[in-house]
């Protein structure tokens, strides 16, 4: 927040757009098993007459009326009886009397039986609404306001008495400058100024090597780009999506010394995102991400020419213009001596004196 406010003109002191909206169609099941459900099942809805009405864009967990329909409502705040699914008992659905929040009874049936009650189909609507003979919780719910970039970032900073939803269709998100950065839904077709974010990354529509895409970026932008976290995932797969070949060269090789794969900054590849099969590595082996499908990384050949993605050295980056002298030490000395890897295009192990 504070990088978003020092970037406005001393003299804006109005409305700018951010990257938060609100999808009011991303409903979803509490139990996430996609082989529980046949095809179409997930989709199943009962809603009452005016539902989901979302007042004040806060309504976002189901019960189930008396009467057997569905209403949306908040989540923290009305406790209610709930239906749990139990997958290893002969009765799958059990009443729990006990009155919860909708989160409460999520944690409860999760700890004691399997997940809050999905319903796939009329039939399970009726048996759950017979057993049920009052309003309870069931398992729907939906993680409402969503970033743009489809990162999974919880922060918030509202004000008072926001989201309101006023006149039911602001779906969009405004930082207000003058009331110190907070933040309010408003209608999406209303021009304000707006924010952008530079992921520095390029995509760069040019078949080479990886060698040569490594000397490329090196020589115009910065480096080959790392994929340390799925937030830089999801920032490489849209890039990706708009290569000419199948496969996107990243800064990902195998280390044939040290038989494991890491990033052209020393980083050893804690978040992964491999292709079955892709991981185990192999001499002259280079990382790349899939530009379609699941957009996951295959183990390559390096003499393959194909797309790469190039990320710009910034000033914050601390190994800007010095790739080729990363080092990193390993764990052990040996007769006065430290072994450290060398990150050179020859992979060198190079002993110096402690």
């Amino acid at each position: 927040m504070k990088a978003l406010m020092e970037a406005v003109d001393s003299g804006y002191n109005g409305d700018a757009w951010i990257g938060l909206y609100d999808d009011r169609d991303s409903w979803q099941w509490s139990l996430v098993d996609s082989g529980f459900y046949s095809e179409g099942e997930t989709e199943f809805r009962n809603w009452d007459s005016g539902q989901p009405a979302n007042y004040y864009s806060r309504e976002h967990c189901v019960l189930m009326k008396i009467n057997g329909q569905w209403h949306d409502e908040t989540c923290d705040k009305l406790l209610l009886p709930s239906i749990c699914y139990d997958g290893d008992a002969a009765q799958r659905y059990i009443l729990i009397t006990e009155r919860k929040t909708w989160r409460e009874a999520q944690s409860y049936c999760r700890e004691q039986h399997t997940d809050l009650a999905s319903v796939r189909n009329q039939a399970e609507n009726q048996e759950i609404w017979n057993l049920a003979g009052q309003v309870v919780w069931i398992g729907l719910f939906r993680e409402s306001w969503k970033w743009s970039d489809q990162s999974n970032s919880s922060y918030r900073r509202w004000n008072p008495e926001q989201p309101d939803n006023a006149g039911g269709n602001q779906n969009c998100v405004v930082m207000r400058i003058s009331e110190s950065g907070r933040w309010r839904d408003r209608i999406c077709n209303i021009m304000f100024p707006f924010f952008c974010y530079d992921d520095n990354m390029i995509l760069v529509r040019e078949n080479k090597s990886w060698d040569e895409a490594l000397s490329f970026c090196r020589q115009h932008y910065g480096d080959l780009v790392s994929v340390p976290t799925e937030q830089v995932q999801r920032w490489v797969n849209r890039r990706a999506q708009s290569a000419s070949t199948a496969h996107v060269w990243m800064g990902l090789r195998f280390s044939c010394a040290m038989k494991f794969w890491l990033w052209l900054d020393g980083e050893i590849t804690w978040y992964q995102n491999w292709a079955p099969g892709n991981d185990t590595g192999e001499c002259g082996h280079r990382g790349a991400v899939e530009s379609g499908a699941g957009q996951q990384w295959v183990s390559l050949p390096k003499i393959e020419e194909l797309n790469f993605i190039c990320s710009k050295c910034v000033a914050l980056d601390l190994l800007c213009g010095r790739r080729d002298q990363v080092s990193i030490v390993l764990s052990a000395e040996a007769q006065g001596f430290i072994p450290a890897l060398i990150l050179t295009d020859q992979d060198q192990i190079i002993w110096k004196e402690s």
